[in-house]
């Protein structure tokens, strides 16, 4: 399967590899409250890095969480 890269054909596609909080949601396709309170909380466990105030998530990482979390 090839990756869209075009935002039309495709608009959850984030061109970087490290996301603000509000791209990841995006990219996750969830609401940021639901990013923030699942950091807060622990659960579930999303990686992400900290960086003096600024909340970063790791594409890659994310990849890995989402392939991680597959139910077959």
């Amino acid at each position: 399967m090839t990756e869209q890269r075009n935002t039309k054909e495709n608009p959850a596609y984030i061109s970087t590899r490290w996301m603000r909080v509000e791209e990841a949601a995006q990219y996750l396709r969830v609401s940021v409250d639901f990013l923030n309170k699942a950091r807060m909380r622990g659960y579930p466990e999303i990686p992400f890095s900290r960086i003096g105030s600024r909340i970063l998530y790791d594409k890659v990482a994310l990849d890995a969480f989402l392939k991680s979390s597959e139910q077959v």
